[in-house]
This record gives C-alpha cells, sequence and structure tokens, in this order.
C-alpha cells in the first residue's frame, strides 16, 4: 500500500526531471545576442566559415584555422537544439603542412558532409585541390588529410562543390596546368572514387583567363558551372553544362550568358527547377555597378533578354549580389547598394518570367546609419526569404538579420533584428534554414581578441524572429 502510495510521488518527480532536461538540450541556443553559441575558440583565427544544413534541423560548419600555425581545414556540427556534437573545437579535416584555405562544403545527403579546399602541401607555388567526407558522426571517411583531386603541374585554386545527386559531388576549379587560367572538373562519389580522367575534365579551354567558378547541380547527375571569362577586353560572364561522365554538352566554350560592354563580375547561381540555371552578377554596361540576371535552360539556350534584365539600376553602385530560389521557379536576390552614400541592403524577387515583382530597384531592407554589408540570404520555404549581414550603426560589426515573405513585406524587426551585438567585432555571416522557418547563422567573431585573434559564432532565430527556439 505505501508503495502505491508513493506512486504519485515518483511520477511527479520524473515529470520534472524531465521537464528539467528538456529544458537543458533546448536551452543551448542563446536569447542574448550579446552571448551566442561558440563553435570555435581554439587559438589562433578562425575564419572564412562555410555551412550546410546537416538534415535534421542544425548545421555543419567548416572554417580555416591557424592553431597549428599554418591555416589548417576544421568543421563542427551543431543540432537543432544548439548542441555541439563532435570534438571541442572542431575535427581536423586536414592539418597536413603548409596552408589548406578557401573551403567549400555540399550535403552529402546522408547527416554528413563533403568539404573541398585548395592546398599547397606540394609547395607554395603549386595550389591543388583536395577533398575529405565527414559524417553525421564527425568521423573522416577517405583518406587523412583528404584526396587529391587534381595535383597537376603549375596551380589549381578557387574550387567550387555542388552535389551528383548520388552522394557524390562534382568540383569545379580554375587550373594553370597550360600556364592559362582554364576550368577543369573532377566527379567523386561518396566511397572517395575519382570517376573522370585523372586529375580532371577540361570545361573551359577558351582563350583569355577563366575565373572565380561557381556550380549547381543540373538535377540529372551533372553540373552547371558559371564563371568570369576574359577571352575579350573586359570580363563577360560564359555558363556550361556538363554531364554525369563528364562530357560537356553546351557548345564549346561555353555560353555567354552576358557579353555586355563594361565589366560583369562576382556572378552566383541557383539551379531553375528544369535542368538549367538562374545567374546574376555585377555590372558596369551603365557606367557604375548594377545587377543583372540571366536564366538558360538545359539546352543552354538563355531565356530572358540578350546580356540579361536589370535587376536594380539604381544611382550609386550596388554590389556582391546574393541569390535563393523562390521554389517557384524563380530567383530572391539581395545586394550591397550606395544609392544614398554608403552601404546598405537591398533583395529583389524575380518571377519565373523574368519580371521583378517587388519594389523598382529593389526593397530596402536595412538603410539604417553606419555600413551595412556582405549580406548572405537563404528561402524560407514558403516563398520568401531570409537575410543576415554586417552591420556597424553602433560603430563595431555586428551581426543582424530579417525576413521577407512573398508579397514584400518585412516580418521581423524593422532595419532588422540583432543576432549578435557581442564587443568587438562579428562579421561574415552564413546562413541556413532550420526547415522550420527559422535560420543558423555563423560567423567570424573577435570578443575573445585578446587570447584568439578570430573565433567561429552560432545563433538560431526561429520562423519568429526570437533568437533560440
Amino acid at each position: 500500500m505505501k508503495n502505491i502510495q508513493r506512486l504519485p510521488f515518483y511520477f511527479a518527480l520524473w515529470f520534472l526531471v524531465t521537464i528539467n532536461l528538456h529544458r537543458l538540450v533546448i536551452a543551448a541556443w542563446y536569447s542574448n545576442p550579446r552571448e551566442n553559441t561558440a563553435i570555435c575558440t581554439a587559438t589562433g583565427q578562425q575564419s572564412f566559415p562555410q555551412i550546410v544544413s546537416d538534415g535534421a534541423g542544425g548545421a555543419i560548419i567548416t572554417w580555416e584555422d591557424t592553431r597549428n600555425v599554418h591555416f589548417d581545414i576544421y568543421a563542427q556540427r551543431i543540432d537543432a537544439h544548439g548542441n555541439v556534437l563532435w570534438t571541442k573545437d572542431g575535427v581536423p579535416i586536414c592539418t597536413a603542412p603548409e596552408n589548406q584555405t578557401k573551403p567549400k562544403i555540399i550535403s552529402d545527403d546522408a547527416g554528413g558532409a563533403i568539404i573541398t579546399w585548395q592546398d599547397i602541401r606540394g609547395g607554395k607555388s603549386n595550389s591543388d585541390v583536395y577533398a575529405q567526407h565527414i559524417n553525421a558522426e564527425g568521423k573522416l571517411l577517405w583518406t587523412e588529410n583528404g584526396i587529391p583531386i587534381c595535383t597537376e603541374v603549375n596551380s589549381q585554386n578557387s574550387p567550387c562543390i555542388t552535389t551528383d545527386g548520388d552522394g557524390g559531388v562534382i568540383i569545379i576549379w580554375q587550373d594553370l596546368r597550360t600556364n592559362y587560367a582554364d576550368l577543369f572538373a573532377q566527379r567523386i562519389n561518396k566511397t572517395g572514387e575519382l570517376l573522370w580522367t585523372e586529375n580532371g575534365m577540361p570545361v573551359c579551354l577558351s582563350s583569355g583567363a577563366q575565373g572565380a567558378p561557381i556550380a549547381v547541380n543540373d538535377s540529372t547527375g551533372g553540373a552547371i558551372a558559371v564563371w568570369q571569362d576574359f577571352r575579350r577586353s573586359y570580363a563577360d560572364i560564359y555558363a556550361q553544362r556538363i554531364d554525369g561522365s563528364g562530357k560537356i554538352l553546351w557548345e564549346k566554350g561555353g555560353a555567354a550568358l552576358c557579353t555586355a560592354i563594361g565589366h560583369e563580375s562576382f556572378p552566383v547561381i541557383i539551379n531553375n527547377g528544369a535542368e538549367g540555371a538562374i545567374v546574376a552578377w555585377v555590372d558596369t554596361r551603365n557606367g557604375n555597378n548594377d545587377i543583372f540576371i540571366q536564366q538558360i535552360d538545359g539546352n543552354g539556350a538563355i531565356q530572358w533578354l540578350e546580356n540579361g534584365i536589370p535587376v536594380c539600376t539604381a544611382s550609386g553602385n550596388q554590389n556582391y549580389p546574393v541569390i535563393t530560389s523562390d521554389g517557384a521557379g524563380g530567383a530572391i536576390l539581395a545586394w550591397w547598394d550606395m544609392r544614398i552614400g554608403e552601404f546598405n541592403i537591398y533583395t529583389q524577387h524575380i518571377e519565373l518570367t523574368g519580371n521583378a515583382t517587388w519594389i523598382i530597384d529593389g526593397l530596402p531592407v536595412c538603410a539604417e546609419r553606419g555600413i551595412q554589408n556582405c549580406v548572405c540570404i537563404v528561402g524560407d520555404g514558403v516563398g520568401g526569404a531570409t537575410l543576415a549581414w554586417n552591420d556597424n550603426r553602433a560603430s563595431m560589426f555586428d551581426i543582424y538579420t530579417q525576413r521577407i515573405d512573398p508579397k514584400c513585406l518585412i516580418k521581423w524587426n524593422n532595419n532588422g533584428t540583432a543576432v549578435s551585438i557581442a564587443s568587438d567585432t562579428q562579421c561574415f555571416p552564413v546562413m541556413v534554414n532550420d526547415g522550420s522557418g527559422g535560420v543558423i547563422i555563423v560567423w567570424q567573431d573577435s570578443r575573445h581578441k585578446d587570447i584568439s585573434y578570430w573565433d567561429i559564432y552560432a545563433q538560431k532565430i526561429n520562423s519568429q524572429g526570437v533568437l533560440g527556439e
């Protein structure tokens, strides 16, 4: 009888413990923008963070790291509740001799990620391209310090990466093996086997320099690559499609997206959902920096106006566009904008037909005093987008964010919600959608500059614009 009488007490105790444990889990994310979650606070410099979703509401982050003097590559996973899951301060992806820099990351669609980088272990004047696969538990699946993607003579650099749709990746890079800057590519399956010709297949061997490659998957096991091209006097924008066997599908030398007068640079790309792509860039045809955009179909034919349609031609310079899908065949862009004399953040929606549907020359997302720059963007899953940026309205750079719905309505605080206003500088944000309308944002942080030059921090913002869960 006594034991039966104690059952309500035991049940209440169990309930309180369970609730408190649950609170401990969900309290891992901070709700104060002066705090935030540390991803890496090791000695030395941690910089150039890159991020992908882990497929479960969390994220995998990679960065450059000088804790061992030279630049190495490290990675960390954080779950949906803000719990850091792998080794404290990150798992070493590559600690080979000399510098490893400019990591790029893509999901392996199984909770892990594949990372590529440029690597000078073979000599400072001869950078190469390497890659590594890390699983959801933080275990490295390929050769220690990565597998060589290309170790040809002269330099291979600026690798970009996209999925092949089958757990592997396609990597494209700038290549100087012929003493001219060309583009090459390689496909790697999930076990680390190189599927194309050793040291890569040529993407573009045209005269002049080809550089700054970017890529997306073409939805059929291949990739669409876009680059800045100097075959003429000024830089133009070209594209090429490569199938899963490494075969070039469009005209030799690439399809011209823009050959307008002036200089076209800083291209960005998304898949259009129909084996083609939408590409935006900075364009000087009008005498200052504007933003233009073009769509190309799976056959390499441009879909909008020759040389692209204007996204923003306002006075002053518009720089460094970023782009995300609207989920309906169109795109949402953001950029740094100097129409009022200092950088602010603007955005625009381009629908499937190429029409701009928001305010002419873009909606002001943040026009606060000071400088707002280094914007990043992700779709919110319901036709809108979330943005994050550097912001020095309070003298030092902080991180702010904003969400815009499909009807061009600002959803959170006017001029943005503070993500991090910790001491000193927070900058260069990157982010992913958390799958529930919120985002996880990661950045470089110097709040502990007395003991560490740069660190990596993270913060979750829910769909209502509230920090944490």
